[in-house]
């Protein structure tokens, strides 16, 4: 399971940001509202990604991100700030987060960057429409193949739902050959393969 820590100095933005992951799968392994409690939290826990605004008082994201990154120069550091200071905003890039993404959040984008980020190989389930076809689908893929999935011409829409760990290998496998001939426009057995939800 892809793990994270939460820093905002928002407790609001703090508890939904972290319900909303949970509801996705992704274990919330700390909350922290300032920079000194992020780094404290990641020296302690470890996650396999670290969510962070800029703007907090008294120790902000920028100090956060530059202990994490003494601490662990490969840590996955994803910025969420409503905007930063031209002089913190230079400050930040020269720490090099992995990402930034701007508030207010799409779930699913947020969703997409903490699994990107996390290389994480955990299958997950997605909801998706074909053109010309009323119906909405659900299926597991892993990250590699969302990407190729998106990609589709075929595809109207697509989102992740949430992680899956049930029979991981053998429906990767399965899914992988189904996309293969997706790519072709032969929806198939990517439509055997999926549940219709609506």
């Amino acid at each position: 399971m892809t793990s994270v820590i939460v820093v905002d100095d928002n407790e609001d933005i703090v508890y939904s940001m972290s319900e909303l992951l949970e509801m996705y799968g992704i274990e919330v392994l700390g909350k922290g509202y300032n920079g000194l409690e992020g780094a404290e939290l990641f020296e302690k826990l470890r996650p396999d990604v670290v969510l962070l605004d800029l703007m907090m008082p008294q120790y902000d994201g920028a100090y956060a991100l530059r202990k994490i990154r003494e601490l662990d120069p490969a840590s996955n550091v994803v910025i969420v700030t409503g905007g930063a200071s031209e002089s913190l905003s230079g400050e930040i890039e020269s720490l090099e987060p992995n990402k930034i993404i701007f508030k207010p959040l799409d779930a699913n984008a947020l969703v997409e960057v903490i699994i990107e980020e996390s290389n994480s190989t955990m299958p997950f389930k997605i909801k998706y429409t074909f053109k010309n076809d009323s119906k909405s689908y659900t299926c597991v893929l892993t990250y590699e193949q969302y990407k190729n999935f998106k990609k589709l011409p075929i595809l109207e829409d697509s989102r992740i739902l949430k992680e899956d760990e049930e029979n991981v290998e053998a429906y990767k496998n399965e899914m992988q050959e189904a996309l293969n001939f997706a790519a072709k426009n032969d929806t198939t057995h990517i439509q055997r393969l999926s549940e219709i939800v609506s």
